[in-house]
C-alpha cells in the first residue's frame, strides 16, 4: 500500500497516522473502522464483481466510501495494518449456524495481529456484530468488551 493510500484510509476512518504499531493503536483503529466502514453485501445482490486484490479493496472501501463483507473489510483492514507495521496473518474461519453446527469452510475471514509491544490479537472488523476491540488471541476465558462478553475457543471436529 502506497503512503498516499495509507493516509487516505486513515482519513476515511478518522485517525491520525500512528507512531508505532502498538496494542493501543490497534484498539483505536479497530473501533474507528467499525464505526465508520459498514458491513454490507450490496455488491452480491447487485451482481457486481467481487474482487479481493488490495487495489480493488481500497478503491471500494476508501475511494468509493463503501463497506463490504468479511473478506473485503478484513482484507482491506489487514492491508492497512501491514502498511502501518503490524504483523498480520489472515485466518480462515467458520461461523456457527443452525443447530450449533459449523458452517462451510472458508465462510469467514479474520485477522491475527501481533503488535510491537508483545500483543497477539484476534481482530475482526468484518462480522457485522462483533467485539468493538480486538480480542487477546491466547486468552480462552471470557473477554469483556462494550459489545458483550467474548471467548475464543478451539472448535473440535464436526459432529457426525
Amino acid at each position: 500500500m502506497k503512503p498516499a493510500q495509507v493516509d487516505a484510509y486513515l482519513r476515511r476512518i478518522g485517525v491520525t497516522h500512528p507512531a508505532w504499531p502498538t496494542a493501543d493503536v490497534l484498539r483505536e483503529l479497530h473501533l474507528r473502522h467499525l464505526l465508520t466502514v459498514p458491513f454490507e453485501n450490496l455488491s452480491i445482490h447487485l451482481g457486481q464483481e467481487i474482487a479481493l486484490d488490495e487495489e480493488r479493496l481500497l478503491d471500494k472501501v476508501v475511494g468509493d466510501r463503501r463497506g463490504g463483507f468479511c473478506y473485503e473489510l478484513n482484507g482491506a483492514f489487514g492491508a492497512l495494518l501491514k502498511a502501518l507495521g503490524f504483523d498480520v496473518t489472515l485466518l480462515a474461519g467458520r461461523v456457527y449456524g443452525e443447530g450449533d453446527r459449523l458452517g462451510i469452510p472458508y465462510d469467514h475471514l479474520a485477522l491475527r495481529v501481533r503488535t510491537v509491544d508483545g500483543g497477539d490479537w484476534l481482530a475482526d472488523v468484518g462480522f457485522g456484530a462483533h467485539s468493538h476491540y480486538p480480542l487477546a488471541f491466547g486468552e480462552r476465558g471470557e473477554q469483556a468488551d462494550p459489545a458483550g462478553a467474548f471467548r475464543i475457543i478451539v472448535a473440535g471436529a464436526d459432529p457426525a
